[in-house]
């Protein structure tokens, strides 16, 4: 089964691949998203989900530009004023919103929540066809076209083929493009506090 082709195919429509997709299709490209599954329905009693992004005020702009700041507010974010960073005692950053003369610094936002409000936004575009749940299976080149192979046999082509499927992109391993990764030894410790 082959659909109509396609301008641009993203593999990946976690926080990345969405935020490209719906920038894509709001500058008018037909973009078909490639997803292993639809994101959990945000439950605002749930507990916060323990991966979370430090959003930047510029990130916090690009997600309004995008139409989907308001959907992140309805459900769950906070604001951060102070941020620090260390690596060895001689190597520490503090990044302070009231020493910058700014009212916050961005905001800390669950990925699952981000992931949500861009899919929303992804559901309702008409430049948009969400592929889901499937995965890519193999990737070849046909003449000027990209042909992405589909599990169950759908077939998708596409000008161009982007990989937002993380850090194990098999885009990147399809396309034979070599990675040199370490491990780098961090971690990081979030509090919310909240007072009486």
């Amino acid at each position: 089964m082959t659909n109509q082709p396609t301008e641009i195919a993203i593999v990946g429509g976690g926080m990345v691949g969405g935020a490209l997709a719906l920038g894509l299709a709001q500058h008018g490209f037909t973009v078909t998203v490639i997803e292993h599954a639809e994101p959990a329905p945000f439950v605002a009693d749930s507990q916060p989900d323990v991966r979370i992004s430090a959003i930047s005020a510029a990130s916090v702009s690009l997600l309004k530009g995008l139409g989907v700041w308001d959907a992140v507010q309805a459900m769950r974010c906070h604001p951060y004023r102070r941020l620090e960073t260390w690596e060895w005692e001689t190597a520490h950053v503090v990044f302070d919103a009231a020493e910058l003369k700014l009212p916050l610094l961005g905001y800390m936002v669950e990925n699952t929540v981000l992931q949500q409000a861009l899919w929303q936004a992804l559901e309702a575009h008409p430049k948009v066809t969400l592929r889901v749940p499937t995965s890519l299976i193999a990737l070849h080149r046909h003449d000027d076209l990209q042909e992405l192979e589909l599990k169950g046999g759908e077939v998708i082509r596409a000008k161009l083929v982007i990989g937002a499927d993380g850090a194990n992109s098999q885009v990147r391993q399809m396309a034979g493009i070599g990675v040199h990764a370490w491990q780098y030894a961090q971690s990081c410790m979030l509090i919310s506090v909240q007072c009486e």
